[in-house]
């Protein structure tokens, strides 16, 4: 009865996720599923999933992903996100490093189909460089997406870190290198060869100039040179007072999400207040500026409640998981038939990850399901990685994935193009992957 519930409860999973039916829904009936065949009386069921709910950790991961959404909210509303990217973009003076920035740091704000939001701005960037819309396309995804590997205040990233119990900068030591190894991947294949937008050189001077001089008069190329180093000079004072203040515009408007991240990482403020504080700020600062502000219900409609939901429910789903003997015993006849503990950790979210499109369905799914009980949490975080790798690079290449039919759309190329051109990316995070299946089997 509990395999057969295990089984129609991954159904419904997969089936609601191809179907677009939103994870608090999914997680919801897949929960009940899991309670229905548990064997536990119907009261103990019950207990269990409220026990679930009002845990601390529950509580605190709805909070945090709340908050962000309100702070994402806020900041794309006021504008003081686009704000932020141009200010940076400005700053940078260089289209490259721009071009890098712009989505990463839109892919900071856990927007939907925020990929939609940067394709503009990638787009305006790239005609500097020369790009095809192939190549825009496939760098508005790689660099926006390396920000699930670093950013600590992703919503994935938060649930993984208390699924397993540790910090989320514990985490991070370990993935960082999944999303840097993604960056680098993407510069050396999009980026490294463009040049920069070509200058308009001095001309040379003429015959009538030389004769100028012959007659003794001074030629006109000799006040053009004059006047060519003063609007030189004038022209690097110019550029740097521009910078200047694109610097400060960056800092002013990015102050609610700069501030957030300081009291969380380095004074230990728990997440949803931090997230909170920025919020604050972020008002404070709009209603001193006259910006006008989101209503009520563009900041409900943009809070993540379904997603906050949700958190609730994976959870639950995560305590029938692990008092289910199914699982064990399934990990348990894989491993007595030869296959590792890292080998599954890749092959079911490539698998998982792929069909649902959704990598905080993956995780939260398979984490409790595939860390065996007894590892080492040295173990138990490498063999994370391993799945949460695994779940992103299916998620990221899944046709079903809505930033890139976003993406696709608004440059209006193929999937089939977007493959051919960041396949060799995927490939170098798999290596990645790949090393740390081989420490996880090591340690486990």
């Amino acid at each position: 009865m509990q395999l057969f519930g295990v089984a129609v409860a991954f159904a419904i999973i997969i089936l609601f996720s191809f179907k677009k039916v939103s994870l608090a829904y999914t997680m919801c009936a897949a929960t009940v599923v899991m309670a229905l065949t548990s064997g536990l009386p119907v009261a103990e069921a019950g207990g269990t999933v409220l026990k679930a709910f009002l845990h601390t950790t529950t509580v605190e991961l709805a909070l945090t992903v709340f908050a962000i959404g309100v702070f994402s909210t806020i900041m794309k509303e006021t504008g003081y996100l686009d704000n932020m990217v141009q200010g940076l973009a400005g700053f940078l003076g260089n289209l490259k490093a721009a071009i890098m920035a712009a989505p990463a740091l839109i892919g900071s704000m856990p927007v939907l189909g925020g990929a939609a939001v940067s394709a503009p701005l990638v787009d305006k960037l790239g005609d500097g460089l020369d790009l095809s819309p192939d190549t825009k396309a496939a760098i508005n995804l790689v660099f926006r997406h390396g920000m699930f590997f670093i950013f600590p205040l992703s919503p994935t990233m938060i649930l993984v870190a208390n699924l397993i119990g540790v910090s989320v900068g514990t985490l991070i030591s370990k993935l960082w290198v999944y999303g840097v190894g993604f960056w680098i991947a993407g510069y050396w294949l999009f980026l490294r060869n463009t040049g920069q937008p070509k200058t308009v050189e001095a001309s040379p001077a003429t015959d009538r100039d030389s004769a100028c001089m012959l007659h003794g008069r001074q030629p006109a190329g000799a006040k053009v040179q004059g006047s060519r180093v003063h609007d030189s000079q004038a022209h690097d004072s110019q550029a740097h007072s521009s910078r200047v203040r694109d610097m400060w515009r960056f800092f002013r408007y990015g102050a609610p999400l700069l501030i957030a991240l300081v009291l969380s990482v380095v004074f230990k403020l728990s997440l949803w207040k931090s997230m909170m504080v920025g919020v604050a700020l972020g008002l404070v600062m709009a209603y001193f500026e006259k910006t006008e502000l989101p209503s009520v219900g563009t900041v409900i409609k943009g809070s993540n409640l379904p997603q906050v939901a949700a958190m609730f429910w994976i959870m639950a789903f995560k305590e029938f998981a692990a008092i289910s003997p199914v699982f064990p015993a399934l990990v348990d006849s894989a491993t007595a038939h030869g296959i590792p503990h890292a080998l599954l950790a890749v092959v079911f979210p490539l698998l998982f990850g792929y069909v649902s499109a959704n990598h905080t369905t993956t995780t939260g799914v398979l984490i409790p399901v595939l860390i065996p009980a007894g590892a080492s949490q040295e173990a138990v975080l490498y063999l994370t990685t391993v799945i949460y790798g695994a779940g992103f690079l299916a998620y990221f290449a899944s046709p079903l994935h809505l930033c890139q039919v976003l993406t696709c759309e608004y440059y209006d190329v193929d999937l089939s193009e977007i493959y051919k051109k960041y396949w060799p990316v995927i490939a170098a995070v798999a290596v990645v992957m790949v090393l740390h299946a081989g420490i996880a089997t090591r340690l486990i």
